[in-house]
């Protein structure tokens, strides 16, 4: 299996939105109160800014886009709180026609690693309680619940 990880180009925006559509999706699905249906889920420009800053890297799976990943690095303190710096994980997508194939693995792989390099204490993504193959995957890789978190409509 050739798979190899780097930092997409403007023309691979297409691909990565049609995987960014497919989690999109689930999300309308599990809430349709705050997602919406959208043709173009990554906007030209923020594409444009993830490429520029080096925060979005695609899998190629025999040279086709089959995943990708948008991160941030923060820097947390407070008074009262330890410092951490924080890879954030923004997004991670395995087109579903790909799964099982360590691509996810993969990619969270080489996050950890940018985040070695950048001297990050740890990384932190959420997950919709729903989407249980993901968080096998999220918890095979080694991340346990720090937090939970509750919603409540009002209107």
């Amino acid at each position: 299996m050739n798979l190899k990880i780097e930092v997409p180009k403007i023309e691979d925006l297409k691909r990565v939105n049609e995987l960014a559509k497919q989690v999109h999706e689930l999300h309308v699905n599990w809430n349709p109160d705050l997602f919406l249906h959208v043709d173009e889920v990554l906007t030209k420009e923020y594409f444009e800014n993830l490429i520029e800053n080096q925060q979005i890297f695609i899998a190629k799976l025999e040279n086709e886009i089959a995943g990708y990943a948008v991160f941030a690095i923060k820097e947390k303190e407070s008074n009262g709180m330890r410092y951490r710096k924080q890879l954030n994980i923004e997004a991670i997508c395995v087109d579903e026609k790909c799964r099982g194939r360590g691509i996810g693995t993969l990619l969270l792989e080489h996050l950890k690693n940018v985040g070695k390099k950048q001297n990050c204490t740890d990384m932190y993504l959420t997950a919709n309680p729903e989407n249980e193959n993901a968080i096998k995957v999220y918890e095979k890789f080694g991340f346990k619940v720090k937090n939970i978190a509750y919603t409540m409509k009002i209107i």
